[in-house]
């Protein structure tokens, strides 16, 4: 996870260097410290210093695209910089009368040092160096500094420096003799880029279509999408609590067989598609989407629907020659009889009309079939109800009408802007989870600072869910 307070980096190795001494029972009293080699001001008898003097931009990350798309004429900010971070590291000893044994002490300490990060060059969430009994287990390196939890990772690489580059490097700032030092990169650091304000819609359908007179044509696929506005929201209707949009192309809601909640409004899951000659002696929907044979894992299916041969009561088709109505459920039987189970996703539609030839007595269709377009079938979201927790890890319980999350499914989850990650610990910012075959996600995120509501954004198989907000 990208960052811009990197000062949590030196913390984080600083830590490392403390409990690994402690470890190898180093019996001296000594500070770890962020502070250059020069400064005196430390009262500890024995300093460590850990002074990061340079960054530079790591090479391998400079062709990094942005981490999402964006609406701005400068996109080069929403782009992740990686940085190698440069630490010298510098024993001090003030204990010792002799400057020789004062010199043999920090020697000593530097070796220490060099032993801790050669024995963990690596820190990530799981990094803990072993406690010594009968202290207490240490906690993971990252947590001491505010990093877990992120999949942070940081690599520490002792640097090959010469003997004429290290004199060089302190005979520049002092006439003194060069002082026993190591030269250390951490790397790969990505810096944090600023939160994403608008982003492009997704284009659906691109084209101009020229249709042969008598064959079905598609100008739109649209419907409304009603939800319950934020506290603080004015309805525009104060006889009804949702608040309506138009789509175009739709963005239908995905609704189970039985009664729809309250809290949903009843229309969202209906779409109307324009176009003209729509209406045959048999009329059907060629669909091409996320469905699953019965209780089999979804996959990018094709499959018809008849309109008019009653197998589908719960769908509502309205047919008319440049309209058709349907109502969006996730049970379907296509028209050769097999059940589907549908999911959320993007959808692609063609209407396709058939008739008997004159004089065919062996029941044989002609069919013609329409242009081709694309809509969202997304996930309905009921309500998001808070759970209690902490301003840094406030939970909530997200509630889909359906029970159809499942492994197979390509689920994202963000907050304010801030993408979760899925991970059964909900108790912990920035992590989600669900259990298979429900509608409920469980997440926490970290309030602290920050105004209610704050929304979010469901996205399954790259349809987003009807809008929703994390009241606090």
């Amino acid at each position: 996870m990208a960052l811009t307070d990197i000062s949590r980096v030196t913390t984080a190795i600083a830590t490392l260097i403390r409990q690994a001494l402690a470890r190898d029972n180093f019996a001296d009293d000594f500070d770890v410290s962020a502070a250059p080699p020069e400064d005196e001001t430390n009262p500890s008898p024995n300093v460590i210093s850990l002074y990061l003097f340079h960054l530079i931009e790591d090479p391998d990350c400079k062709n990094l695209p942005p981490r999402r798309p964006v609406m701005t004429d400068v996109p080069v900010q929403y782009t992740e910089m990686g940085l190698i971070l440069n630490y010298i590291i510098t024993a001090r000893n003030t204990s010792a009368t002799g400057v020789g044994d004062r010199t043999l002490i920090e020697q000593r300490l530097l070796g220490f040092v060099a032993r801790a990060l050669h024995d963990f060059p690596v820190i990530t969430d799981e990094t803990v160096v072993p406690a010594v009994p009968p202290n207490p287990p240490n906690n993971p390196i990252l947590q001491t500094a505010n990093l877990a939890g992120a999949g942070n990772r940081i690599e520490l690489i002792l640097r090959p420096v010469g003997i004429e580059e290290n004199v060089n490097f302190w005979s520049s700032e002092q006439d003194l003799t060069a002082r026993l030092s190591l030269y250390y990169e951490a790397r790969v650091i990505l810096l944090s880029t600023p939160p994403v304000t608008a982003m492009p819609g997704t284009v659906f359908s691109l084209g101009a279509y020229v249709s042969v007179s008598g064959q079905p044509l598609l100008q739109a696929v649209q419907n409304l999408v009603g939800f319950i506005p934020p506290p603080g929201f004015t309805a525009s209707d104060p006889a009804s609590p949702f608040q309506f949009l138009a789509a175009n192309p739709a963005r239908v809601s995905l609704f189970p067989a039985g009664a729809i909640p309250p809290e949903v409004a009843p229309g969202n899951n209906r779409l109307r598609i324009d176009g003209s000659d729509l209406r045959g002696e048999r009329t059907f929907l060629a669909l091409r989407g996320q469905a699953g044979l019965g209780a089999a894992a979804p996959a990018e299916r094709s499959f018809r629907i008849g309109v008019d041969d009653g197998n589908n009561p719960d769908w509502g088709f309205e047919i008319r020659d440049t309209e058709i109505t349907v109502a969006m459920r996730q049970a379907v039987q296509d028209d050769q009889g097999a059940g589907l189970r549908l999911y959320p996703g993007l959808y692609s539609l063609r209407v396709i009309t058939a008739r008997q030839l004159a004089g065919d007595t062996t029941g044989r269709l002609l069919e013609r079939s329409s242009n081709e377009l694309v809509f969202a079938v997304t996930p309905q979201v009921v309500a998001l109800a808070g759970l209690g927790g902490p301003p840094a890890a406030r939970r909530f319980r997200l509630n889909l009408f359906g029970s159809y999350l499942r492994d197979e499914l390509d689920i994202q989850l963000s907050v304010g802007g801030a993408v979760l990650r899925r991970d059964a610990d909900t108790a912990t910012a920035g992590n989600y989870d669900f259990a298979a075959n429900t509608g409920q996600i469980d997440f926490a995120v970290d309030t602290s600072g920050r105004p209610s509501p704050l929304p979010v954004s469901l996205l399954i198989n790259g349809a987003g869910s009807t809008p929703a907000w994390a009241v606090f």
